[in-house]
């Protein structure tokens, strides 16, 4: 199974075609390659270093609240095992 991250554009390298991206706090660059149009502020998914694909401001909102619900049952499923 692949998983893909959503992750905000923070700044864009266009000599080297990459861009370095937010994910909640954490920065990462990652290579463009695969993706037209993107600008500083827009969201992609992120898979294996690469940007996958740019993702409407809604769609983002919507994968963000499900990674949210996500992380807090894994937290409460760690906090159920001690």
């Amino acid at each position: 199974m692949c998983i893909a991250a959503p992750a905000q554009i923070v700044e864009i390298d266009s000599e080297d075609n990459i861009a370095t991206v937010d994910f909640g706090g954490v920065r990462q660059q990652v290579k463009l390659d695969l993706v037209d149009d993107v600008e500083e502020g827009k969201y992609v998914l992120v898979h294996s270093g690469y940007a996958i694909e740019v993702m409407s401001d809604e769609a983002a909102r919507e994968s963000l609240e499900a990674w949210d619900e996500l992380l807090k049952a894994l937290e409460e499923e760690d906090n159920l095992e001690l």
